[in-house]
């Protein structure tokens, strides 16, 4: 992956965009910082190690190394001997405006010692870890969870929906629960055998049982599907349900009361998936839709969005948090799911659409063999299509590493009102995508990276260039660039350029001056300048490398064109 072409991609888009991203950092010189940032990118959550860039300051304005050599030589003594691990870091030089650049290639911390941290400070206290664009200290509860889905991932300790769980004896189990879920397979799936299985063998083949000191018992995973009362035993299985008076959960309704209802879900988790979808689908309001000479109502939220947020909460939570439930916010202009436990490494809020990930394979199995869950997880990826589909923002995420927050916001986002709202900017040739950008904004405070690649239907790096276009043309604010690029709505709205032009430009004229004014050109950067399709914008780019117009360079994903 790291390359000497991706690197220096890296510090042209890092200089470019003047903003860190997920796996690249900046540094001005050596020290603790320097270590700091070595630790935290083998840490990284998508374990995928990641890039530290010495000679650029806060400002990202190139200052160089003076001695490179003594840099390598210094940085990969102390990466063999400061942490818990011995860290085989790379290195490539890199000449860029007259100065040399050093990048620290960071490989990920090995299975089986992670997490990394410097050894005189000990896991707890010198464990640092990338998230986003900021390098922290992890959590006790972080360090927590690393260590036991380090041993799990070592095979030296089963996860904990598979152990056996000797307060509960196999009277516990249901028969008519697992006969219900025997026919739901066979249904499913006529070529299973599990018809032929006798009741114990079906309960130890799916991982409902297990075996200690010569006994069978339960396993959680046993427990919350076959269970009548899987609370009795797993009290942080159920789910909580807020119908809330406000906007927040402080105020308070007509009666002095906070909530319209309170409600706890108890039961197997098939029985706790329907009820809390059932009362959410009863409880949020629904809009009437024109559909050529028809008129359908529709839920205020896209139904799959619902029921597959809800089964993933339930699917990927923590359950070795016992304080701790689901809880279902239903808010008037908000709907917030909070699951204990961070997402499970690889799995970031910016790389949830592409990476997949769990700590409870055994119940994932179950909910896929219940008909909850797809073998290949459309997931996250369908909730965002289905939000786009009904014109509505992407999802909020948020992850602390202790908890993992969605919230779905029921804003649409060209309504007559943000159409009305966005004459203010008449004059400035917005396109579909910049238009999208900006009514976000006028319902949410701030817009990242990742909103816009979700609400454009683009790439990050594509989304990253799109955004700098707006800031150029004072349509948007960049800020929090340490700590996480963000964007919000300038003061004031930009006076439109001036200057009429005697013909529009033809779609490859914009492309050409697209490719001059950044330095080369991608198909998504045609996709988002065009507003068009995949194919016309790939039949352009050929036509335009036909006429010796472009310069093609890379393959696949990573091909690009400069001006000829």
């Amino acid at each position: 992956m790291f390359t000497r072409e991706f690197v220096e991609e890296a510090l042209s888009e890092l200089l470019a965009s003047h903003s860190e991203a997920d796996g690249v950092e900046c540094k001005v010189g050596l020290g603790e910082a320097l270590q700091r940032a070595v630790c935290a990118m083998a840490n990284r959550r998508d374990r995928g190690g990641g890039l530290v860039f010495i000679g650029v300051d806060h400002d990202y304005l190139l200052t160089g190394v003076s001695s490179v050599e003594d840099a390598q030589q210094q940085i990969a003594d102390w990466a063999s001997q400061v942490y818990s691990v011995p860290l085989r870091v790379a290195f490539e030089v890199l000449h860029h405006e007259g100065r040399e650049v050093l990048a620290v290639i960071v490989p990920a911390c090995p299975s089986g010692h992670r997490p990394c941290h410097f050894q005189r400070r000990g896991p707890y206290a010198g464990s640092w870890i990338r998230v986003g664009n900021s390098t922290r200290l992890m959590t006790p509860d972080e360090v927590r969870r690393e260590i036991a889905s380090d041993e799990v991932a070592r095979g030296s300790t089963p996860p904990f929906d598979a152990i056996p769980y000797l307060q509960a004896g196999l009277e516990t189990l249901d028969d008519g629960l697992i006969d219900t879920y025997v026919r739901g397979v066979m249904a499913a799936r006529p070529e299973s055998r599990i018809g032929s299985l006798s009741r114990d063998e079906v309960l130890r083949s799916i991982g409902a049982v297990a075996e200690q000191d010569g006994r069978w018992h339960p396993t959680p995973t046993g427990l919350l599907f076959f269970c009548r009362e899987p609370q009795r035993y797993l009290p942080q299985s159920s789910v909580e349900f807020l119908h809330l008076w406000g906007p927040d959960l402080t105020s308070l309704g007509p009666d002095e009361s906070r909530w319209r209802v309170n409600r706890e879900f108890f039961g197997p988790l098939p029985d706790i998936i329907v009820g809390v979808e059932t009362m959410l689908l009863e409880r949020i309001a629904t809009r009437g839709i024109v559909d050529g000479f028809r008129r359908r109502d529709e839920p205020e939220y896209p139904r799959f969005a619902l029921r597959e947020l809800i089964v993933n909460a339930v699917a990927h939570r923590d359950y070795t948090m016992r304080g701790s439930r689901i809880q279902v916010r239903l808010y008037p202009d908000r709907i917030e799911i909070h699951t204990p436990g961070g997402l499970p490494a690889p799995v970031t809020v910016d790389n949830i659409e592409d990476e997949q990930a769990t700590r409870n394979e055994s119940v994932v199995r179950m909910l896929q063999d219940h008909g909850y869950m797809e073998r290949r997880g459309y997931g996250f990826n369908g909730v965002v299509a289905a939000m786009r589909q009904a014109g509505l923002a992407p999802p909020l995420l948020r992850d602390d590493g202790a908890s993992f927050d969605v919230c779905l916001k029921s804003h649409v986002l060209m309504s007559p009102e943000s159409l009305e709202w966005l004459q203010q900017f008449q004059g400035h040739d917005l396109s579909p995508q910049e238009r999208l950008a900006l009514v976000y904004l006028r319902v949410n405070d701030r817009l990242y990276n990742r909103d816009y690649a979700r609400l454009a239907d683009c790439t990050s790096v594509e989304a990253t260039q799109a955004l700098r276009r707006m800031v150029e043309r004072g349509l948007v604010t960049m800020r929090g660039t340490r700590g996480g690029a963000y964007y919000v709505l300038p003061e004031a709205v930009p006076e439109p350029p001036t200057g009429l032009r005697s013909a529009e430009p033809t779609d490859e004229e914009r492309i050409l001056a697209l490719a001059r004014r950044e330095g080369r050109v991608t198909r998504g950067m045609c996709m988002i300048e065009l507003d068009a399709s995949r194919w016309r914008a790939y039949s352009l780019l050929k036509q335009l490398v036909d006429d010796s117009r472009l310069q093609p360079h890379g393959k696949g994903r990573w091909r690009y064109y400069t001006p000829q």
